[in-house]
């Protein structure tokens, strides 16, 4: 499953929340979602889970937070 327009919509508002440029944003959320899509193949999950567990690494990282430990 492919990410869709508005999920490229949804991340880059995202992204320009947490200060990055309309551009960078962009930029970075189709990044996200590509390998979203990567992870959710290799790790045979939902492409939901896949992009909640990257978007939660983002946060955590702006926050200046360790990522968690998956298991």
């Amino acid at each position: 499953m492919q990410a869709s327009s508005k999920d490229l919509t949804q991340v880059t508002a995202l992204f320009e929340q947490l200060g990055a440029h309309p551009d960078q944003a962009s930029v970075l959320a189709k990044q996200l979602l590509k390998r979203a899509e990567q992870l959710s193949i290799e790790r045979k999950i939902s492409l939901v889970e896949s992009t909640d567990s990257l978007l939660r690494q983002v946060i955590r990282a702006r926050q200046g937070l360790p990522p968690e430990v998956e298991s």
